[in-house]
């Protein structure tokens, strides 16, 4: 198993002179060091501030706010363990030394700076102040251990006379030392506690194990619950530690209580009812009993968290579940023993009620009925009034089913049912609805032969060149033809692609065909366009990815640098040691690559740097709203300037107006696509586009 790479760490480099910046960073990076720049004084305190590195640099003669300026205003700010400062002062200047540590510096560098050692003295400091929080931490530790310990000890002999008592300091869980030293013990507890303590004192002088003894005792009204353990110090005495556990027993019977309970609105959780459904399936099941479980769901609840906030939509929960209760009638729940746990929260805006002891269906319809008026009277909270409606889904023992899964799937799948019907219903179960289900399944048994069977195709769309307004490149999309269905949305068949794995095959045929395709062009056209090609986060992790580029390129005769990979950010940073290895392996056959949908992921300077792709394509989201949006116009030109400082083409998504088209030709854009340039189309239209372009160009000529 390979060893948890160690963390290095971050450095604030504070120097005024750039190119001292610039080999301050160099020296750090050959030692695994990141680092961020400050160009005086001020702002070292403010990235100090805002990134908490693990180490500064600090140089002594700065504009705004000097060195010495500088680590006072740190030390005096800082909150936590102090960061390591380290000054860069003048060789001969001894004040500055002087003036450095009472600053508040840790250590100094001398000028001329001697670099090769420079990255090591600084992992010297890092590892230095690491050791001494550790022993901070460690020391205060075993302060607080000391400290802490609140048992009371006692030596009891043979004929069961307290020898000794030392009270700890929590004095609630002592007995003055007076009245117990020299007496029996029955004489200091009540009978029955210090029988079962001297019980178990002869079985630890006889065994010579440790033995427990918890108890109870009563004082002013409270009751007090304690713990003897008891060990044997010689062959005619015990030691014995006396702690109270009140509040651990006060805390185990929360924790009981949590496990049970849902926090929020105080009625029972998705535990509690699970364990009542349990043994009411046992009781109706022997005594020939029929109920039924009601799956109620809020309808647009999200509307109102997403409106009114999540503090209203909390509140407004709390008040269905006290409607609920106020709403289920005593004669709804005649089941025998414990009736709290019939009405739950599973969770979110579900909620369950089961009723027992059904009769009739009309009974668990009339319940179902009364919830559903209930939750149509307006809620009031904080000023606003609220309506909202309630699906609900019932399941019937023993019709619908016998066991306590099948039972609250299918009311889940009955409530689901009610709001495709319009919302505000309820609805029984019936096995037609599993056909939906059974619908699901045979469309992934469909994806399964639509490769065999040649149901898929490729749509291409254009990729222009914003300059020249040249098409360089396509994007290829893959569609599928049902035989039944006609064509199906690549939104509905991708997803279930990904989460049966059959989109590692269907990425492959797209490679190879789209592969295949690029050539044929180049050879009918006369130019070589770049076919870009989207690889899906199982494909990337694919062992053999690269074997199949490889072998998608050598059948088709395509030159590698002609064909594009287009990655997700969340491809690239689920693992990036991984991500490293397969990204260089693609990088050797020479293909393109590039971050698709980029925006919307979670990718960092260092890391695009570090995975050098080639370009960036902007998120359609950013572009839709363009000229309009001054939020995405700003991100847009930013991530413009950004790719292009990394020497990176940016492709802008999702072109569908000439004012879009016109923004980002002036934002400095390299390529786009969209509606506005081009439909995904099948490849005879791209045919008839490129030799259209061809004679225009010759034409020009």
């Amino acid at each position: 198993m390979a060893a948890t790479p160690i963390k290095r760490g971050v450095v604030l480099v504070a120097d005024d002179d750039p190119v001292m910046r610039l080999l301050m960073l160099e020296m750090l990076g050959q030692v695994g060091l990141d680092a961020i720049e400050a160009e005086d004084g001020l702002q070292a305190v403010a990235l100090y501030q805002s990134m908490a590195p693990d180490l500064i640099l600090l140089d002594v003669d700065m504009p705004n706010m000097d060195g010495f300026s500088a680590c006072r205003e740190i030390r005096r700010i800082e909150t936590g363990a102090p960061v390591p400062i380290i000054m860069v002062t003048g060789g001969d200047d001894i004040e500055a030394v002087t003036n450095a540590y009472e600053a508040g510096a840790t250590d100094f560098v001398s000028k001329p700076i001697n670099w090769p050692i420079l990255g090591h003295r600084v992992l010297y400091v890092l590892r230095a102040s690491d050791a001494i929080v550790r022993l901070r931490i460690a020391d205060a530790h075993n302060r607080a251990v000391l400290a802490a310990i609140p048992d009371t000890f006692f030596r009891l002999g043979k004929d069961g006379v307290y020898l000794d008592y030392e009270q700890g300091h929590d004095a609630s869980a002592a007995i003055p030392a007076e009245l117990c030293v020299g007496k029996h013990i029955t004489e200091v507890l009540p009978r029955d506690i210090a029988e079962r303590l001297l019980e178990q004192m002869h079985c630890v002088l006889d065994t010579q194990h440790v033995r427990s003894v918890e108890y109870e005792l009563a004082s002013f009204g409270m009751v007090q619950h304690f713990e003897a353990r008891l060990v044997a110090t010689g062959p005619d005495e015990v030691l014995g530690l006396v702690r109270d556990i009140s509040e651990r027993r006060r805390t185990e019977e929360q924790i009981r209580r949590l496990a049970y309970c849902d926090s929020l609105t105080g009625i029972p959780n998705r535990q509690a009812f699970l364990e009542t459904l349990e043994r009411e399936l046992h009781r109706s099941k022997v005594g020939k009993k029929k109920f039924a479980v009601l799956f109620m769901d809020l309808d647009a609840f999200k509307r109102i968290n997403d409106t009114l906030g999540h503090n209203v939509g909390d509140h407004l929960l709390k008040i269905v579940s006290e409607r609920l209760r106020e709403t289920i009638r005593p004669s709804d729940l005649v089941s025998r023993g414990d009736q709290s746990h019939n009405l739950a929260r599973l969770g979110g805006d579900e909620f369950t009620i089961l009723i027992p002891d059904l009769e009739r269906v009309e009974n668990a319809l009339n319940v179902a009925h009364r919830v559903k008026e209930a939750m149509r009277r307006p809620f009031l909270i904080e000023g606003h009034e609220i309506f909202v409606t309630a699906s609900i889904g019932i399941s019937l023992f023993p019709e619908d089913g016998d066991d306590c899964d099948s039972l609250l799937k299918f009311a889940d799948t009955a409530m689901y049912h009610a709001k495709n019907c319009g919302k505000n219903n309820a609805k029984l179960y019936s096995s037609s609805l599993t056909m939906q289900i059974m619908s699901h399944v045979k469309l992934e048994v469909g994806l399964r032969k639509a490769l065999k069977n040649e149901e898929l195709y490729l749509l291409y769309q254009p990729q222009i060149d914003v300059r020249s307004s040249e098409i360089v490149g396509v994007e290829a999309l893959v569609r599928w033809r049902h035989p039944e269905r006609g064509i199906i949305s690549p939104t509905e068949f991708i997803p279930l692609a990904e989460e049966t794995g059959l989109i590692v095959p269907i990425g492959e045929w797209v490679l190879r065909t789209a592969c295949n395709q690029a050539k044929a062009w180049q050879k009918a056209t006369g130019r070589a366009i770049r076919m870009a090609v989207n690889l899906s986060a199982k494909q990337f992790k694919d062992e053999n990815l690269t074997q199949i580029v490889l072998s998608a390129l050598h059948d088709s005769g395509l030159d590698p640098k002609m064909l594009e990979l287009e990655l997700t950010e969340g491809t690239l940073m689920d693992d990036a040691k991984a991500t490293m290895a397969t990204l260089e392996q693609l990088r050797g056959i020479g293909v393109y690559l590039s971050i698709d949908d980029f925006g919307t992921g979670y990718s960092s300077m260092n890391y695009l740097k570090r995975f050098d792709v080639r370009a960036l394509k902007i998120d359609k989201s950013f572009i839709c709203g363009l000229p309009q949006d001054s939020e995405n116009a700003a991100i847009t030109r930013a991530i413009i300037a950004m790719a292009h400082g990394l020497k990176m083409v940016v492709v802008a998504e999702g072109v569908e107006t000439d004012e879009q088209l016109v923004l980002l030709e002036e934002y400095g854009c390299d390529l786009v696509q969209g509606f506005y340039l081009g439909h995904p189309s099948p490849h005879e239209s791209i045919t008839l586009m490129l030799n259209k372009a061809g004679a225009m160009a010759l034409a020009m000529k």
